[in-house]
């Protein structure tokens, strides 16, 4: 992959940071770039499958070839800084054997900022949870073995739906099945953004990671897009999950690359601090690889997803 640079860009820069410039080429070729997932690839499924009261709110379904269920579910939440991306991107590649493992796939679509803003994006997620828990029986899921694993702002939401589950104002119960618990049983999160409170940035310079410029001068950035904490600072604290783990979280891998240039390292890290610090060691697990970066060509391949299928087999007792 060549890194394409963008022409006539003033980008605000900090003297204090080092960034992924023109000659960095061998930095972003780490970053792959996937074709579409191929939803013929798979023999059972259900397409295109409305999880809520609007339009926008569909999933798709994908079964095992063999085994009778109740199946185990992955729900899986797509990254793309909250603004693109959809639930056919290559990206579901991270936990591509599942399917072979007998886990049953739920690939999630969900509204994209700028045209909707958190929380209303949670609330989608939340009510595919929702919906998979009311219709287990019908459609053979295993309601109490349901996961969610996502990359980028996907890896995000994961967190954050484990971190909130059935607390009301994080719910968006009017967009169906109020009352049903959307609470899960494991998370994987490949590299999600944590800590909304101070700049990322500040991490880059302390760790001395290059990382992409991400200020357009007069622009906003993609989690300003998404959240409101740059107009209201005192809400940052409100949208990281770090804030909201307690005793019943549940047991979670995060996987980052040390030379992320989108979303620090430290992130993950502090996730997994706060999870163990709050719940004991034994209920994070977390791996960080030296040189990988954002959406690595190694986060997304067979190897990594069985790392993170034999974590889900571990904690559901298979």
């Amino acid at each position: 992959m060549e890194m394409e640079i963008p022409k006539n860009v003033n980008y605000v820069l900090r003297p204090d940071v080092n960034y992924v410039g023109p000659d960095d080429g061998h930095i972003m070729a780490r970053m792959a770039m996937m074709s579409d997932f191929d939803p013929e690839t798979v023999e059972k499924k259900m397409l295109d499958v409305q999880y809520g009261t609007l339009p926008e709110q569909i999933l798709d379904v994908y079964y095992p070839s063999t085994g009778e269920g109740p199946y185990p579910v992955i729900f899986f939440v797509h990254g793309g800084a909250w603004i693109y991306g959809n639930k056919r991107g290559g990206t579901l590649s991270c936990v591509s054997t599942a399917l072979k493992r007998g886990y049953v796939l739920i690939s999630v679509d969900y509204r994209l900022a700028p045209a909707t803003k958190f929380p209303e994006n949670l609330f989608d997620v939340k009510t595919a949870v929702r919906w998979a828990r009311a219709n287990a029986e019908k459609y053979n899921f295993d309601p109490d073995k349901f996961a969610m694993a996502g990359d980028s702002a996907g890896g995000y939401f994961a967190l954050m739906v484990a971190a909130t589950a059935n607390i009301p104002a994080f719910e968006g119960e009017k967009y169906g099945y109020a009352g049903v618990s959307s609470e899960l049983q494991a998370v994987v999160d490949y590299f999600g953004p944590v800590d909304m409170t101070r700049e990322f940035e500040d991490y880059y310079a302390e760790s001395g990671v290059k990382c992409i410029a991400m200020r357009v001068e007069g622009e906003p950035i993609f989690e300003e897009q998404e959240f409101c904490c740059e107009t209201a600072p005192s809400l940052a604290p409100l949208v990281c999950p770090d804030s909201y783990v307690t005793k019943n979280y549940p047991p979670t891998i995060l996987l980052h690359g040390h030379d992320d240039s989108i979303v620090p390292y430290q992130h993950s890290v502090m996730m997994a601090e706060k999870i163990k610090a709050v719940c004991g060691d034994e209920r994070a697990e977390l791996l960080i690889y030296p040189e990988r970066n954002h959406e690595d060509i190694d986060f997304l391949c067979e190897k990594s997803s069985d790392i993170c299928v034999d974590f889900l087999d571990r904690v559901f007792g298979r």
